[in-house]
Order: C-alpha cells, then sequence, then structure tokens
C-alpha cells in the first residue's frame, strides 16, 4: 500500500476509505525524524506542533482521491535565525501552500498541452480529476522549470499575440532544443536586457532583421551572430523567385518545347469564337494589367510600398511583386494532370486513321472497361468495343 503514496519514503499510509460512492479518503504522515529549516539549514527533531493538509492526488479507477496529509511544525534551535518555527519541507509530494499533489498536476498540464482549458477540464472531470478549465491554463503556463543560465547556443525569433498586430520573443536552447522563455514584446532592448541577465551566450542564432542584432551586440558582444538555417533557406527562396520572376518572359522564349498550336477554324474557315472561359481570363487579365500600370504610375510619382497599398487596397506584397517584377507578370498556365485516355492514345490514333470514326456509348461486354470509359470520355471510340 506505500506505493500509492506520491513519495513511499518520506511519508507513511495510515488509512484508505471509502467516504461515498466516487470518492475516496487517504489519510498519511511524513515517516522523517528531523526536518531542516530553510532559512539556516539546521536539522530539527524538536516538534512544536502538528496539522492536516488536504490535497487532490490521481484517481482511483475514476474515483476522486483526497488525501489528508499530517505534517509536523519544528522550533529552529539557532538562536542567529530569524524564524521560530518552520513547516517540515515535502517538495516530492506537494509544494509550499498548494493543494494539488505534484503529479496531479504534472498530469493536467500534459492534459492541457493536448486538449487546452475547456476540453482538458471536462476530459479530467471524466476521469475523476475536479478542476476548472481555469486551473488547467495556469498549470498549462506554469509549467516545468527550466534553467536558464550558462546556455551557450540561444535561438532568437519572434512569436504573435495577434498575428499582423502585436509581437513577442521567443528564446530557445539550440542545444537542448527546449523554450527556456518567452518575452512579452519585440525590441532590441527587451533582448539585450535579457542577456545581460543571463550570461553565458556564445552563439546567438537569429533572422536576418537588425532589431535582434542589436539587442544581441548590446547585451552579449563577445558571442558569435549566426543566421539560423530555416532564414537562410526562406531568404534563397524569395531571392530565386524574384530572380525567376522578371525573367518569366525570356524563359517562355528560350523554352525548346514549343508547340505552335493553330486557333481552331471554324466550318466557314472563320477564326473561332473565344469562349466564355477564355472572356472570363482576358477580362481578367487586363485587370489585372490596369492595376499593374497603376502601382508603376504611383511609385514613380515617390509613393512607398505601404502607401500604395492603402490607396489601391491590395496587399503589399502584391505591390512589392509588381515593383520587382521589371514588366507585367504573366500568370503561369496551370498544371493540369494528364488524362487517362493517354494511356491507349497510340492504339486510338491508329484507329481513326484507319477510318473508324464511329462514336458509340453502347459498350460491348468482353471489352475492357478501362479502355471502353477512358475512350469514351475522350470523344472517340473503336467499333470494336460496340455493337454492330
Amino acid at each position: 500500500m506505500q506505493t500509492l503514496l506520491p513519495d513511499p519514503v518520506s511519508l507513511k499510509l495510515k488509512l484508505v476509505q471509502q467516504q461515498d460512492e466516487g470518492s475516496v479518503l487517504i489519510v498519511a504522515a511524513a515517516s522523517g525524524f528531523s526536518a531542516r529549516c530553510p532559512e539556516c539549514e539546521r536539522p530539527s527533531q524538536s516538534v512544536h506542533s502538528r496539522y492536516f493538509r488536504v490535497l487532490k492526488d490521481l484517481p482511483w479507477q475514476g474515483s476522486t482521491v483526497q488525501m489528508r496529509l499530517e505534517v509536523r511544525r519544528f522550533w529552529c534551535g539557532c538562536q542567529g535565525c530569524s524564524r521560530i518555527t518552520f513547516t517540515e519541507p515535502l517538495p516530492l509530494v506537494a509544494p509550499r501552500y498548494g493543494r494539488q499533489t505534484n503529479r496531479f498536476s504534472e498530469t493536467l498540464r500534459m492534459i492541457g498541452y493536448v486538449l487546452g482549458g475547456e476540453a482538458g477540464a471536462r476530459l479530467s472531470r471524466r476521469l475523476g480529476m475536479l478542476t476548472s478549465p481555469d486551473t488547467v491554463l495556469r498549470r498549462l503556463k506554469k509549467g516545468p522549470s527550466v534553467p536558464v543560465h550558462g546556455v551557450r547556443a540561444v535561438g532568437v525569433d519572434d512569436w504573435a499575440w495577434r498575428k499582423g498586430q502585436s509581437y513577442g520573443t521567443i528564446l530557445v536552447d539550440l542545444e537542448q532544443h527546449t523554450v527556456i522563455d518567452l518575452l512579452p514584446e519585440r525590441s532590441a532592448e527587451s533582448f539585450a536586457t535579457w542577456l545581460r541577465l543571463h550570461p553565458g551566450a556564445e552563439v546567438i542564432s537569429r533572422d536576418r532583421a537588425t532589431l535582434y542584432a542589436e539587442g544581441a551586440a548590446r547585451g552579449a558582444p563577445p558571442a558569435i551572430q549566426v543566421a539560423d538555417r530555416f532564414h537562410l533557406l526562406c531568404n534563397l527562396t524569395s531571392a530565386v523567385e524574384r530572380a525567376l520572376e522578371q525573367k518569366r518572359s525570356a524563359l517562355a522564349k528560350s523554352d525548346p518545347v514549343v508547340l505552335s498550336v493553330p486557333e481552331p477554324l471554324q466550318a466557314d474557315g472563320a477564326a473561332a469564337v473565344p469562349t466564355r472561359t477564355e472572356e472570363v481570363r482576358e477580362r481578367r487579365r487586363q485587370k489585372r494589367l490596369v492595376r499593374y500600370n497603376e502601382v508603376i504610375a504611383l511609385s514613380r510619382d515617390g509613393m512607398s510600398q505601404q502607401g500604395i497599398s492603402h490607396t489601391l487596397h491590395i496587399g503589399r506584397k502584391t505591390v512589392r511583386r509588381f515593383l520587382r517584377a521589371g514588366q507585367f507578370p504573366e500568370r503561369a498556365m496551370p498544371h493540369r494532370k494528364a488524362p487517362h485516355v493517354n494511356a491507349f492514345k497510340d492504339f486510338l490514333k491508329g484507329r481513326w486513321v484507319e477510318g473508324c470514326h464511329k462514336c458509340n456509348h453502347t459498350l460491348a461486354r468482353d471489352s475492357d472497361p478501362r479502355i471502353c470509359r477512358w475512350a469514351k470520355h475522350g470523344g472517340l471510340l473503336c467499333c470494336r468495343f460496340s455493337h454492330a
């Protein structure tokens, strides 16, 4: 029965009792002979008094568990100590002034990581751990204590309180792969202050913005600043995209596989009337072209990218892409998956050349269903797959 206790070494079990349906009471007491004063670290065996602490513990088979823990208060025999009495500490059982055991709080924290406050509280109540959503969130925010002194490699980046409006700073121990701190704001001064309070950083990994570079130079001048791999790849990708956008016309002209497709003709030899889809595509292109010319004109007048974005009610990234393109960026043709009938293209083309132009959707029973189905969708059907 001692293994049911949070710390069988420092506790002894006195009583296990079922109070009512779905509730279990555990009575335990501290088993040590002495305790150390938290102020002067001197051991004492002189007991002043006893009292009970009521703690929540992990459930048993869905039943809530309440632990009544008998602890002692000791006299401090040191003349120079500011404390007269002190309570024996039980750090492996529960923190000071805590109402829950350590293992109960840790379980709530893990549930909060997965489900959050409301859903985590509902699951906890179902498991026999009566709690509230606010308690789950408090355990989640508190988290385990992470030592931040002497971190050699520090990674710094921003995170969003509200995307596009307010940001904070996240700090990561790159050797342990753990988050060590969150700063409420994104500024060079706050980052520099953190580095001064936690000396020991030798390598600082950051993005290529000047904000964190300035903070690192202020807070830890001897540290080596490096650009992290994620931002290097993002910058490389953006640079390649900008370069290709500026050379899009040249790339299209230099494409070795360029097929000249003649315009479809009507029966009288006149050019075919554009379809509705083509008309919509052309109208949209003209609209983009007008917007592109407006962006170029405003930029030549000296207006900033943000001002153009507000004036024309378009995204700043779109404005930047237009200005970097050097010419009107045509939209690339969509890459659609080849139709399945291409697997039988040679066979169907041969039958068409032979003069088999019959199109009949009544398929023979002994035909290949794949050929019949794909041929029908392609507009061709060989006569050998149809009834006479």
